[in-house]
């Protein structure tokens, strides 16, 4: 259409110069035939004007009427603000994560002055953080945490106790617990405080039966193998609920023979396939024996091993001597 309109303008053009001479003719000395030739010239250029706009690009078309409308962004699942704190042999360490920087400050300075400096450690802020329904309180929990070996997590309205940790000051922290925060959960190890079973009654009364310094590795097995460990879905974590049977595992050992060794085979299954199963079963048994010596066992007395095949089986104690 370009080179359509530019042959027609010089057309035009042309039949404005004087066809008897060949020459181009001064618009002073023939202005009739200016004026024609003028009149032509615009008449032309609105037609091809009109044309023009018929045929417009397409990028210049008007978006289409129904036109998919933008995707609005998916909304942000709130995640409760969480606190670990581990006391190893007096150096605190602490990580997790809040609402905001100042929450983040606010809680390194009031941690820092807990500990008189003897503390490391950083949270994660995040905009998708509740606020912590334990930050104003906090100081004055922290101030009874100063046992060596303690590991205790706040998350939203739960507090989680964990580590190495003997009935007394599980007593002493739950009461602290439930008077600063009424209403939370209490876990982990704060579960089976004041003689209570947290996990299984029957392994707890199997435990509680054996005779300190008279009951043999055969009957300590027996009574171990009544625990049912949990653990996280599809990894190798102990789940809360089973610290304190374990904790009471780890007591019955110490009490048996001293020459005694255990072998703790990891649940089996759940992992897929044959050679997957095996290295969680292993991992899984590896965690009790962590655990149990966390909790005051003799790591001497304790080996491990990994299940084999696809059967979906329970944690098991064989008494290897």
């Amino acid at each position: 259409m370009r080179t359509t309109r530019s042959n027609a303008i010089d057309h035009l053009i042309d039949n404005a110069r004087d066809t008897g001479t060949g020459r181009s003719v001064p618009r002073a000395a023939s202005p009739a035939r200016g004026l024609l030739a003028g009149a032509a010239l615009l008449a032309a250029l609105a037609g091809l004007s009109a044309c023009n706009r018929d045929a417009a690009p397409a990028g210049d078309a008007a978006p289409a009427a129904n036109a998919a409308p933008a995707v609005a962004p998916a909304p942000v699942t709130p995640v409760e603000a969480r606190l670990g704190l581990a006391n190893n042999n007096g150096a605190i360490r602490y990580d997790g994560r809040v609402d905001s920087e100042a929450t983040r400050k606010a809680l390194s300075i009031a941690l820092a002055q807990a500990y008189a400096g003897q503390i490391s450690g950083d949270l994660e802020v995040a905009k998708a953080v509740k606020p912590a329904p334990w930050q104003d309180k906090l100081p004055q929990f922290v101030a009874a945490l100063g046992m060596p070996g303690v590991a205790v997590t706040f998350e939203g309205q739960s507090i989680e106790l964990s580590g190495q940790v003997n009935d007394a000051d599980r007593a002493l922290l739950l009461d602290k617990a439930k008077t600063l925060f009424p209403g939370f959960r209490y876990g982990g190890l704060f579960e089976g405080v004041g003689g209570a079973a947290a996990s299984s009654d029957a392994a707890a009364q199997a435990l509680a039966a054996l005779v300190p310094g008279k009951s043999g590795a055969g009957e300590i097995a027996q009574a171990l193998n009544k625990i049912e460990v949990r653990f996280e879905e599809g990894g190798a974590r102990i789940a809360p609920a089973s610290l304190d049977i374990l904790s009471r595992a780890a007591k019955a050992i110490n009490a048996g023979p001293k020459d005694a060794r255990y072998e703790i085979v990891g649940p089996g299954g759940g992992a897929g396939q044959p050679a997957d199963n095996e290295i969680l079963s292993r991992q899984r048994a590896e965690a009790v024996k962590v655990q149990l010596i966390v909790a005051g066992a003799n790591p001497g007395a304790l080996d491990t091993r990994g299940e084999t095949g696809t059967a979906a089986t329970p944690v098991r104690f064989n008494a290897v001597k």
